[in-house]
């Protein structure tokens, strides 16, 4: 079943869509007409690259680490941040006062991974298979770049790291030595 409001996939018999609250008593099957109506709105745009939990580098965090998304379509560059979760912090300060350092390190995993549920839980919104099902994207995008002016808001430095200025702001972001080199190579056939 599918919310009628904004496409998410629910299970059977839930009355509450999780992602925007909307009432789900209308029939599964005009949901889907709905869902077919949210995917012909989506404009010629085409998902190019896209790689999830990105982190920034450098970062002091009293809560968990802030993870970003990067998303390339035909004609924009997008950085996508999604809202602070604090499962990895409580989970870790939980197990500091309940137990000990393992127990600790042990809270810390089970939230990150709760975390990253509520990450998916955004994904699938608007990416199917890879595939771009909708817009909704750009409720999070954090920074749009048009690809014409990609070239001067992006720079790397070393293996892991990427650095996007926007006016004032610059982010640098790191991840995985083999995705860095995907993600590299692919922005150099876009824009570079």
């Amino acid at each position: 079943m599918f919310c009628a409001n904004c496409g998410t996939k629910i299970e059977e018999g839930i009355k509450f869509c999780h992602q925007c609250g909307n009432k789900n008593d209308i029939l599964q099957k005009e949901a889907v007409l709905n869902v077919a109506q949210i995917q012909k709105s989506i404009s010629t745009e085409e998902l190019l690259y896209y790689n999830s939990d990105w982190i920034k580098a450098k970062y002091f965090a009293v809560s968990s680490l802030p993870h970003l998304d990067i998303l390339v379509t035909k004609n924009y560059f997008y950085l996508i941040q999604f809202p602070k979760t604090h499962g990895g912090t409580l989970g870790l300060v939980l197990g500091l006062l309940l137990f000990n350092i393992l127990g600790a390190a042990i809270g810390a995993a089970i939230g990150n991974s709760s975390d990253r549920k509520n990450r998916q839980k955004y994904r699938i919104t608007w990416l199917n298979d890879n595939k771009l099902i909708s817009t909704n994207y750009n409720n999070f995008a954090f920074i749009k770049i048009p690809k014409e002016k990609l070239k001067k808001h992006l720079s790397f430095a070393k293996n892991k790291l990427i650095v996007i200025t926007d006016g004032e702001r610059t982010i640098k972001l790191k991840k995985t030595k083999k995705e860095f080199a995907q993600f590299y190579q692919f922005i150099k056939s876009y824009v570079l």
